[in-house]
């Protein structure tokens, strides 16, 4: 239960009030009236509360119900077990409001709801739904290249607006460019950006092999696995500084993508890998034990999808992973359900899992060492999980001598020879075109699971030669895309 007494933000127009994400269930009072209700711990909602506002002493109370690993809803690596029992690869849940809380003043006689967009290499297509006011409702969008207007459309609300841009600058990791925008009304107005690039499958030259392509261009997408979890906060960042922090850690170590793993994140880490030109393989959150509620999966996972896919920087849905919940579902209806949501973006159906599933990738999981995936000629190969390398640091451990992982070494300069040595075996395979994408687990140590480049503090295990050494790797085989053996 939450409660605090604000005064009225906004004297003019209508006051929302905005939620980041609470996990799982919460129900919102103004003044002792109700504002409304809301199940799923990773979207955003919102309430319209002008009517329930005092001029001063507003009480605001949030009631929230979660029942962790013990529900039928979606809840990734959350254990309750983990409170006293912390160990293997689950962790501490966390429950309640877990994002930020914030009034909007929006205009009395309509506003921006929602914004879709989405892009090609050549033209920004976007959708504004209106909320209030007299319908239809014309908009008028304007595109900026460093604060010069570069094309101008006009179109109606909830209509799809087509928008060529005149000598296109891309989205890639390379170069990272991202256009602004503005979308307005007669009484509202609302910013955002956009970057240019399509994700399709292309063959391997002289072979049937599918890869991964971005903007017609082979690419190699090498990265690893982030749980983003906290030591102090569990899911929630200290800092949107921190968030960051996570992101660029991805570039220092010579990598082009992070595998955002059973949870979606603030849209502030999304904003950093879009500005600085990180690919992200998003996660569906999973459910762990008993009998996990379809409706629930479905429901959390198409918010995930609206909420989430603006940002070029998403470039594949990952469904399910490994056994935690696949059992339960129909896996091709529910590629062809992500599909619905989003024909532009690449689809694994089943990471670590059945290659017949469908979608795009054959996906395997192989501890510690990188095993050579089978692409197909519908499918490219991924080695979705591997790794697990693992220094333990006096001093950084969450309980003193109870870490663990997959591969134990001695020193970080061994973790660093060993992945480097992986690394190798992974270019190998690329050359070989059997391989467009790698996964290491993990970024940072998380509890008592020990096997990140980062501890779970966020300080780097490395020294600076040995960081080097990594990035080097991991660029060879970024840098070896499209220069395969014939």
């Amino acid at each position: 239960m939450y409660r605090t007494v604000v005064d009225k933000p906004f004297s003019k127009g209508q006051t929302l009030l905005q939620f980041g994400a609470v996990d799982w269930q919460a129900v919102v009072y103004v003044n002792g009236k109700l504002a409304g209700n809301h199940s799923g711990g990773y979207d955003g909602f919102a309430f319209d509360v002008t009517s329930m506002l005092n001029p001063t002493d507003n009480e605001i109370i949030v009631s929230v119900f979660d029942p962790s690993d013990s529900g039928p809803q979606p809840q990734g690596k959350q254990r309750v077990a983990a409170i006293e029992r912390p160990g293997g690869d689950h962790y501490s849940p966390s429950s309640g409001i877990w994002q930020t809380v914030w009034f909007e003043n929006v205009p009395s006689d309509g506003y921006f709801e929602s914004l879709k967009i989405r892009t090609d290499m050549t033209s920004v297509y976007i959708t504004g739904s209106v909320m209030g006011g007299e319908q239809p409702v014309g908009l008028k969008v304007d595109v900026f290249d460093n604060g010069a207007i570069v094309a101008t459309a006009n179109g109606m609300a909830g209509k799809e607006i087509a928008i060529t841009i005149p000598s296109p600058k891309l989205w890639s990791p390379k170069s990272p460019f991202l256009y602004n925008v503005t979308i307005s009304t007669d009484s509202d107005a609302v910013g955002s950006y956009f970057g240019l690039r399509t994700l399709e499958l292309g063959n391997f030259t002289g072979s049937p092999n599918m890869r991964l392509m971005l903007n017609k261009e082979p690419i190699f997408a090498a990265g690893w696995l982030d749980q983003s979890w906290w030591p102090d906060g569990q899911y929630t960042a200290p800092t949107d500084a921190a968030l960051a922090s996570d992101i660029a850690a991805v570039k220092m170590f010579g990598m082009n993508m992070v595998r955002l793993h059973q949870k979606i994140n603030p849209e502030r880490w999304y904003y950093a890998a879009d500005t600085m030109g990180v690919m992200v393989f998003q996660d569906a959150v999973q459910h762990f034990g008993g009998n996990p509620s379809q409706d629930l999966f479905k429901s959390d996972w198409a918010a995930a999808i609206h909420g989430r896919g603006n940002h070029p920087s998403i470039v594949q849905w990952e469904i399910f992973n490994e056994g935690d919940c696949v059992r339960s579902f129909n896996v091709p209806e529910m590629v062809n359900f992500t599909r619905d949501l989003d024909p532009y973006r690449l689809i694994d159906a089943h990471s670590g899992g059945d290659m017949n599933a469908g979608g795009d990738v054959n996906d395997i999981h192989t501890y510690p060492y990188p095993g050579n995936p089978k692409p197909n000629g519908k499918q490219y190969g991924m080695i979705g999980e591997f790794g697990g390398i693992g220094a333990f640091l006096d001093g950084k451990e969450w309980v003193p001598n109870k870490c663990h992982t997959y591969l134990k070494v001695d020193t970080p300069t061994e973790e660093a020879s060993k992945y480097v040595s992986m690394a190798q075996t992974i270019a190998g395979y690329q050359k070989a075109k059997t391989a467009s994408a790698s996964v290491y687990t993990q970024i940072t140590d998380v509890e008592l699971e020990c096997d990140g480049f980062l501890n779970y503090d966020r300080t780097n295990k490395f020294s600076a030669a040995d960081t080097a050494s990594i990035a080097a790797a991991n660029q060879a085989i970024i840098n070896g895309a499209g220069n395969e053996v014939v």
